[in-house]
């Protein structure tokens, strides 16, 4: 009678969550597969769905290329997955690529994780789509003209020079030459694409902003959910850090009748054409 019991209580311990678990997984991938569009009747390719809610993702971040060698290996050059909170389906090889690039907004459309489109905003140029992708693209590519780019050079001269006489005045003997150049990148980039003047960005302020972006960089592909201490919860805090620097410079710019420094960067001639086709300037 003892003995019985003990086998009971241990396959209600270990067997009974096992194969809820195995059930939570099949019912996961039936639920993922079902979602596939209905008008297609080709197969889907082979793969799996992973973790219900999960999929796949933290096996691509844990073994990174190992699991899309495994995968290749196993499942070939066209396999489904889960990835990122969405269903997906890798594509590889030069011959299948071709396809998907050639058949963009006729086969294919482009469409990032959950997690890059809430941190970047509905109105980033990667998530638009069709004539408003070709209508912001055209607005943006006129701040990286010939024209502009000529009067970006004695910016971009004016840093240059700046951040090689504070190497050369710097009292330690070492310079960590990656740190320094990654910053002198960073200042251009505010310069050109935002506007910012030196004045404008103490060296702490400065350093507040590049860990911002580095930090929303880092967390661009993470799980769409938004609680404390995951990479999104991460990536939308670094986001709005840059937001309220990139909207006070707004609002300096508007108040101002003409642009500092001799030249318009990138973000005073989208102000310019937002304002000209009488549309609403959105801070976002």
């Amino acid at each position: 009678m003892g003995f019985s019991v003990l086998v009971a209580s241990a396959l209600c311990t270990f067997l009974l969550p096992l194969l809820l678990f195995l059930a939570a997984v099949k019912l996961w991938n039936f639920y993922c597969v079902s979602s596939r569009d209905p008008n297609c009747p080709l197969p889907l390719p082979p793969g799996t769905m992973g973790l219900p809610f999960f999929g796949e993702t933290l096996q691509l971040v844990l073994q990174r290329r190992k699991f899309l060698q495994m995968k290749r290996r196993k499942y070939g050059f066209i396999y489904k997955t889960h990835l990122f909170g969405r269903p997906t389906v890798r594509v590889m090889g030069a011959e299948n690529v071709r396809h998907i690039l050639l058949g963009e907004h006729r086969l294919v459309s482009v469409q990032w994780p959950a997690s890059v489109r809430t941190i970047l905003g509905s109105g980033c140029l990667s998530n638009l789509h069709n004539g408003q992708h070709k209508h912001r693209k055209k607005v943006i590519m006129r701040a990286f003209s010939r024209d502009a780019l000529q009067h970006y050079v004695p910016v971009i001269q004016e840093e240059v020079n700046a951040c090689l006489e504070r190497w050369l005045g710097a009292a330690e003997p070492c310079l960590l030459v990656y740190p320094e150049v990654k910053r002198l990148m960073f200042r251009i980039a505010m310069r050109i694409l935002l506007g910012f003047q030196p004045r404008q960005a103490s060296p702490d302020g400065e350093q507040q902003l590049v860990e911002a972006f580095e930090e929303m960089i880092r967390n661009l592909f993470s799980l769409p959910i938004d609680v404390p201490f995951s990479g999104l919860y991460r990536g939308l805090r670094a986001r709005n850090i840059i937001h309220a620097k990139i909207e006070e410079n707004i609002r300096a710019k508007m108040a101002r009748k003409e642009p500092e420094g001799g030249y318009k960067d990138a973000l005073q001639l989208l102000m310019e054409h937002t304002q000209g086709n009488g549309e609403q300037l959105n801070m976002q």
